[in-house]
């Protein structure tokens, strides 16, 4: 498939993917020959288990399992290509064990605090001769504000069957208000040490105490 977009299409083209950087059955899930690199997007656990959810109309306790999955694969359809998610550590782990200069990992949460140094980063990344204002315009057209609009007026092709809308709530922090303290302990307990190397980990004591006082 990534050869014959290559083949079919002129210059630099963005196929976005949920693959782990792995061997699957013999072969690597991304075709090197044709791939020129790389920008990983990596978002607290806590928050993805909410999204997953809805996303794929699960309770949160099953998106928590399917998340700690080894071997956890997405289903076939006429529209869907197959693709290995891996568990969440292992796809984090898979593309940023080792720093690589074709390869820009970004945090989602750094995307939304400091949009403008975030995005500024990744034209340099992709070699764009943005200006400060064309970064921010840009920042501004993709809000998520903007993108929940856009998806009511215009729908959205990647929305799943299954799921009300594709740009939900993108907040940070929502496991907070969302996660039992329980739940919580199940994917610290599965991805502590990924989590801890993106700081993940730094405010879960506090905000469980938190939660307690205001229970």
């Amino acid at each position: 498939m990534q050869q014959k977009i290559a083949d079919t299409y002129e210059g630099l083209i963005f196929l976005k993917t949920h693959n782990a950087l792995v061997v699957d059955r013999g072969h690597s899930v991304v075709n090197f020959a044709v791939t020129s690199g790389a920008v990983y997007i990596v978002r607290n656990p806590l928050d993805v288990a909410i999204s997953l959810s809805h996303h794929g109309d699960h309770s949160i306790d099953k998106a928590i399992e399917m998340m700690a999955l080894e071997d956890s694969e997405s289903p076939v359809s006429d529209t869907l290509v197959h693709a290995v998610w891996s568990s969440w550590s292992r796809n984090v782990a898979s593309w940023t064990r080792k720093p690589h200069p074709a390869i820009l990992v970004m945090r989602y949460e750094d995307m939304l605090a400091d949009s403008l140094s975030s995005f500024t980063a990744l034209t340099r990344h992709l070699r764009l001769d943005a200006t400060p204002d064309q970064v921010a315009l840009a920042v501004n057209r993709s809000s998520f504000d903007n993108l929940q609009d856009e998806e009511e007026r215009a729908g959205f092709r990647e929305r799943p069957q299954q799921a009300e809308r594709f740009f939900r709530e993108g907040r940070i922090g929502q496991w907070r208000e969302v996660l039992t303290p329980q739940q919580v302990e199940r994917v610290v307990a599965a991805h502590r040490e990924q989590m801890a190397r993106f700081g993940y980990c730094r405010s879960i004591k506090y905000s469980a105490a938190t939660r307690g006082r205001q229970k």
